[in-house]
């Protein structure tokens, strides 16, 4: 089996390819995605729009990647990369968006968004 950390980096390598098929198999029928901010964009609701989601964040349009993931057990912390973030909550002179992504057998089960490390490192649950 996958480590979470894998699970994660081989879902944004699928979604940057656009290959639904083989992304879906790695996100669970329930899976559920969550803002930086409230009214940022809808939150996705089951795994058929975490899909879409993920593929329209980091493929072409968009152009979203992972990097410095840290691994908590069943949770992953990355910093997303990308020129556009500012469409996905992100704040500052130079905007910085995280990310943790939830991971139950081997399946992405919930991600959510945060504008801040601070942020994103209070809710896993660790001191800055």
């Amino acid at each position: 089996m996958k480590g979470t950390k894998e699970v994660v980096q081989e879902a944004y390598s699928l979604a940057r390819r656009s290959d639904h098929r083989k992304l879906r198999e790695l996100v669970a029928d329930d899976a559920t995605w969550h803002p930086a901010r409230e009214g940022a964009w809808n939150p996705c609701r089951d795994g058929d729009m975490v899909v879409r989601t993920l593929v329209w964040r980091a493929g072409m349009a968009n152009r979203l990647r992972p990097a410095d993931p840290i691994e908590l057990g069943d949770r992953v912390l990355i910093r997303l990369r990308g020129a556009r973030l500012h469409r996905f909550g992100a704040t500052g002179f130079r905007p910085k968006l995280f990310q943790i992504v939830q991971v139950r057998d081997g399946k992405i089960v919930r991600m959510q968004d945060y504008p801040g490390r601070e942020e994103a490192l209070a809710a896993a649950g660790i001191r800055a």
